[in-house]
């Protein structure tokens, strides 16, 4: 018999940042497993409340998925073992299952789609809602249903691209792979989302609100998942730092010539 750690209501809602009506919510909907009762209004919860909240937030955040398309992934995503299910990977291989057994794409997933190509192609300031929402064949008014704003789209659209980044580069580069051969494999998987990568950027050094968070979480995101690639006997996190560093280096060199960047790096241009 598996014995778990139980947690008060306060202490989940401390664990997992949410709050005491957002998990009654969940509960109500079928989202988390009933929680121990011990008493007549007093319930516990464990492991398995904390890391289904967890998914919960980041397929919300990072996909944009209803609650009622998370209810049909959750309990796939939870048989992962340890802390695969966190992995964008994942999601992505389960959500597309689930698309291709309902025969069609969520317009979510379409306006995902929609406004990432537009920002590629034009960046954020020229793209307007009603472009994105024709692209998709999406109502305007059906638009607000899923995304806040523009900027909130551009969240999650930058928040995909460094997530398809990801998966690319972990699909070409074999386990252990040398730091060089890394650079290599990561500059060309940066190469489609680099436009919108950059707006991001760019927007936040302009101080726009939410955007340094959203890049830090996203090239923060990108760094561990190459680090875990690259050759044993490197610390995970400078390794994916250092590919990051140079995999962007070289993508910036390809863009201004050799001359516009100095030996000591990106200093030369920031």
């Amino acid at each position: 018999m598996i014995t778990r750690e139980r947690y008060t209501m306060g202490e989940l809602v401390e664990r997992t940042g949410t709050t005491p009506a957002t998990v009654r919510h969940y509960l109500d909907l079928g989202l988390l497993p009933r929680p121990h009762r011990v008493a007549a209004n007093r319930y516990l919860y464990d492991s398995r409340h904390e890391q289904a909240i967890r998914l919960i937030r980041l397929l919300q955040e990072r996909r944009q998925l209803p609650l009622s398309q998370i209810r049909r992934l959750l309990p796939e995503l939870l048989r992962i073992p340890g802390e695969q299910a966190f992995h964008p990977e994942m999601w992505d291989e389960t959500v597309e299952v689930h698309l291709r057994e309902r025969g069609r794409q969520l317009p979510s997933a379409r306006l995902l789609r929609a406004g990432m190509s537009a920002f590629e192609r034009h960046g954020f300031a020229e793209v307007r809602v009603d472009d994105v929402c024709r692209a998709a064949k999406v109502a305007k008014g059906s638009f607000y249903r899923h995304y806040r704003s523009k900027e909130d789209l551009f969240f999650a659209a930058a928040s995909a691209a460094g997530d398809e980044v990801a998966r690319t580069f972990s699909a070409e580069a074999e386990p252990g792979i040398g730091l060089d051969d890394a650079v290599v494999v990561l500059t060309n998987a940066l190469a489609r989302h680099l436009p919108l990568l950059l707006d991001l950027v760019a927007l936040a050094a302009q101080r726009r609100p939410g955007h340094a968070r959203v890049a830090r979480r996203t090239f923060s995101a990108l760094r561990a998942a190459v680090g875990h690639r690259v050759e044993p006997g490197l610390e995970t996190d400078e390794a994916g730092a250092v590919v990051v560093d140079r995999a962007l280096l070289a993508c910036l060199r390809s863009l201004l010539g050799d001359e516009a960047i100095a030996p000591g790096g990106l200093a030369g241009v920031m």
